[in-house]
């Protein structure tokens, strides 16, 4: 199956996914976002299948975020951001809530929306010379509620706070010790550990995994005490700001935004 420029393909037990645009450094678009949730719904219903994994295509990385070029077409007004959003809690759900466990193989750069797939992911390993960052103030962009809690619950408040305040990168060492990732491997070795990683898994008891899967994740959960409607009008105030305008024609034009806080 090929949705756009994602890649789906079911090998012997595992699913793949494989983000395949390496001349924006796989950037997801539209309709690669949209062929997640397909793709999960795919292998659930499959028996065969007892891990996913997700990975970009080369070693350049594996996604650096979302597809920026096409947010004057589809995210440029309130709506269609609304109506983003609601696609990004899709995905992100579809890799969190099924009963396969999902592994990550990073490759170079894991930026922003490709970090949100990491994260929702059960497992993540990353080569050597791998780089991560939510750049989100740097663009005026509001990020996903979904993925602030998948970070939150995978860092903490102190380093979450630090990555969606300051938009750096941190190289691999930085995301193994905050727990961004689980190992890092030597860039060569990467695909050949992820795949001892992959043989594990699906020796291992499906029923059993899937049960520590979802005992894990109603763990996770925040118990509906966050305040959902306040947090969708923080990221409703962001997508109708000039700041946001201003972060997207930056991008395009290539020169640092000059962002006005209105």
């Amino acid at each position: 199956m090929s949705a756009g420029k994602l890649t789906v393909e079911k090998r012997g037990a595992v699913g793949w996914v494989v983000f395949d645009q390496p001349a924006k450094k796989n950037a997801i678009n539209d309709a690669m976002w949209r062929g997640i949730p397909e793709a999960m719904a795919r292998f659930d219903a499959d028996a065969q299948v007892r891990c996913v994994a997700f990975r970009g295509a080369g070693t350049e990385a594996f996604a650096a975020g979302a597809d920026i070029s096409e947010f004057e077409e589809i995210r440029a007004h309130r709506a269609a951001v609304g109506e983003y959003d609601g696609l990004l809690d899709r995905v992100l759900h579809s890799i969190q809530d099924s009963r396969k466990p999902s592994v990550a193989l990073i490759h170079g750069f894991c930026m922003g929306g490709g970090l949100e797939v990491a994260l929702a992911c059960d497992l993540r390993y990353c080569g050597s010379s791998a780089q991560f960052a939510i750049p989100a103030a740097k663009l005026g962009i509001a990020y996903n509620v979904e993925g602030h809690k998948r970070l939150l619950e995978t860092v903490g408040h102190a380093r979450a706070r630090e990555i969606m305040y300051l938009g750096r990168r941190y190289p691999a060492a930085e995301a193994l010790a905050m727990g961004l990732v689980q190992r890092v491997a030597p860039d060569a070795e990467l695909d050949a550990f992820v795949e001892g990683v992959i043989a594990t898994l699906i020796e291992n008891a499906p029923l059993s995994i899937a049960n520590s899967k979802t005992i894990l994740e109603e763990y996770a959960k925040s118990a509906g005490l966050a305040d959902q409607e306040r947090m969708r009008a923080a990221i409703d105030r962001c997508a109708k700001s000039e700041d946001y305008e201003e972060g997207r024609r930056a991008f395009m034009e290539k020169r640092k935004p000059q962002f006005k806080g209105r």
